[in-house]
């Protein structure tokens, strides 16, 4: 009976030691899971720190680039300086593209690009079909709404009367879109060539 007893005392403290061992490696294992994620923490409010630093000196820039520049863009656009807008677009494109006269400013430019080229062929006729018809194409989707429209339907007119002396009417050009632009109002110059070898004067 002694050593029956003696032998359970055994198990016992082998039981104990092995939960007390056991306890001992879950608590490790907690507090290696814990430091981990601190390292982890720490490391992505770095990351963020300095990605909020390098937008704020981003947005700075902006600030003062447009501070110093907007008014040299009203009086280039009031001079029709268009060179001018140009240069100062290719510097910071997102602040210009987001000026309130950009949009007048790109369709301006286009239209007196397209009456003074000399040559006719079927990159000029698409110009015209998207200056017609879908004007975004020049001055950024959703801000055509920003145009001054009677100046626009001047310009319009302008280009109708130009293709008219190339053998286009108005019905045809607006045909010719309608048929050739796809769902999103695309449409591929190569397309056009068969019309200014049959319908053009070229």
């Amino acid at each position: 009976m002694i050593d029956s007893m003696l032998g359970l005392k055994e198990k016992a403290q082998a039981s104990v030691s092995r939960i007390i061992l056991l306890s001992l490696l879950r608590s490790a294992l907690i507090i290696v899971v814990v430091i981990g994620l601190a390292f982890f923490a720490s490391g992505f409010a770095d990351i963020n720190y300095y990605n909020d630093k390098e937008y704020d000196q981003e947005a700075l820039e902006t600030i003062l680039w447009e501070e110093e520049n907007l008014e040299k863009l009203d009086e280039a656009y009031a001079k029709e300086d268009y060179e001018t807008i140009k240069k100062l677009y290719y510097e910071n494109s997102r602040v210009v593209s987001h000026w309130p006269k950009y949009s007048m400013f790109a369709l301006k430019a286009q239209y007196k690009e397209i009456m003074e080229e000399e040559r006719f062929n079927e990159y000029v006729l698409s110009d015209v079909l998207y200056f017609l018809y879908y004007p975004e194409y020049f001055t950024g989707y959703g801000r055509v709404k920003n145009i001054d429209t009677q100046e626009y339907e001047l310009m319009c007119e302008g280009l109708y009367t130009r293709m008219n002396q190339e053998g286009f009417s108005k019905a045809k050009l607006e045909e010719i879109y309608k048929k050739h632009a796809d769902s999103y109002g695309y449409i591929h110059a190569a397309d056009l060539q068969e019309y200014i070898k049959e319908e053009g004067n070229g």
